[in-house]
């Protein structure tokens, strides 16, 4: 069982198998530290009811690694832990029963159990579970199989525990996580195609070779705040997976992953224009397309993205259609005289190829932003294809 990963792969599989991939969360909100809480004192008393263990330390002790804010994080790490915890106390009550203890029986038990946990496909926290369990054993020193079983079944006692605790109440996901993350990736991609416009000199400026313009470096950024949105937007999808309190979320996941593949889009397209006007101004060359024009140009670029996504700091909306296409025709005319006047002049041919490249640039992101609403996959796929690099 796995769930679709719509949205053009942005969304995790979710396989059975990868749960054994689940790593520890941390402690999470003030409200799910008193859940875990409360979780840890139940599993401490069943065990100490129930249990015929000597000590009753396994079973809260898995229920306070187990318990994560979210049902598919839980189950992942409960079952590491309990498949760890059962595989190193089997084999470790056999051995210390076999050879009895002593420092090199000690020795070869531990560092066979970390070769073992090594070879586990799991996260760290299930492998290290072996070891741990294995440790505790030897610690206690030999006894009988059945305390050894009771030591298993209260592992499996403070799994269940833990799943009970986050499956009755269930955190509620929280998608204003993503929904930021994409407004700052947003406020970004606008922010850099600012500076991009008013970050080239005035004519007569003239940068070393191997220098780039200031911009460059922050253009590369945008890879890591689509990185975050990209990030928010699976822990939004595990969150809402196997919640009964997650199913409007879920329902909503496939359109979130196309609107970050959307903006992503866009991002790569103003990481070129900087890459390209980066290559064009400031390189002693006089250029057909001044950078003055090509601030103005991109000045009214910003302003359609304004538009279409909505102002600094607010959520990340789409604009009616008709101020849209307004914007798109504005800007549209305003390339064509720029196109027209690069196509005339009479200098450096290379100069004119690169500066006709670069308003291309620019219509591309219009095109991008006029359809932004019905913008589907496929389309995304073939704009993903082109300019994904630095141009440094």
């Amino acid at each position: 069982m796995a769930q679709s990963s719509g949205g053009g792969g942005l969304l995790p599989e979710l396989r059975l198998g990868d749960v054994l991939q689940q790593r520890n969360g941390g402690l999470g909100s003030p409200a799910h530290i008193i859940r875990l809480g409360i979780a840890v004192t139940i599993a401490w008393l069943v065990a100490i009811t129930v249990s015929r263990s000597s000590l009753g330390i396994f079973a809260p002790i898995t229920t306070l690694l187990v318990l994560q804010a979210t049902p598919w994080s839980t189950v992942g790490l409960s079952l590491q832990l309990i498949l760890g915890t059962g595989l190193g106390v089997l084999v470790a009550s056999l051995w210390v029963n076999l050879v009895g203890l002593s420092w090199w029986s000690f020795l070869i038990a531990v560092v066979a159990s970390l070769f073992v946990a090594r070879m586990v496909p799991w996260s760290i926290a299930g492998q290290i579970q072996i070891p741990i369990a294995v440790v505790f054993v030897l610690a206690l020193g030999p006894g009988s199989m059945q305390q050894d079983l009771w030591r298993v079944l209260d592992v499996i006692i403070g799994g269940v525990i833990g799943l009970l605790a986050v499956y009755l109440y269930p955190a509620k996901p929280k998608p204003a996580e993503f929904e930021n993350a994409l407004t700052r990736y947003r406020d970004a991609i606008v922010r850099v195609l600012e500076l991009v416009g008013h970050g080239n000199g005035p004519e007569g400026t003239l940068l070393e070779a191997g220098v780039n313009h200031e911009y460059v470096g922050i253009s590369r950024a945008l890879r890591d705040e689509a990185d975050s949105a990209r990030q928010a937007l699976v822990k939004l999808a595990e969150s809402s997976f196997w919640n009964p309190r997650g199913r409007e979320v879920a329902a909503r996941l496939d359109e979130d992953a196309r609107r970050l593949r959307r903006l992503g889009g866009i991002g790569v397209q103003v990481r070129g224009i900087a890459g390209a006007a980066n290559l064009l101004f400031d390189r002693g060359v006089t250029q057909p397309l001044t950078a003055e024009r090509f601030g103005e140009l991109v000045d009214q670029l910003a302003h359609m993205a304004r538009v279409t996504l909505g102002d600094e700091g607010t959520e990340l909306t789409q604009a009616g259609q008709e101020s849209v296409v307004r914007e798109s025709e504005e800007l549209t005319s305003a390339l064509d005289a720029a196109a027209r006047h690069v196509m005339v002049h009479a200098g450096d041919v290379q100069a004119v190829i690169d500066a006709i490249a670069l308003l291309g640039r620019i219509d591309h992101i219009r095109r991008q932003l006029l359809i932004y609403s019905a913008w589907t996959d496929d389309f995304v796929d073939s704009e993903n294809g082109d300019t994904d690099q630095d141009h440094a």
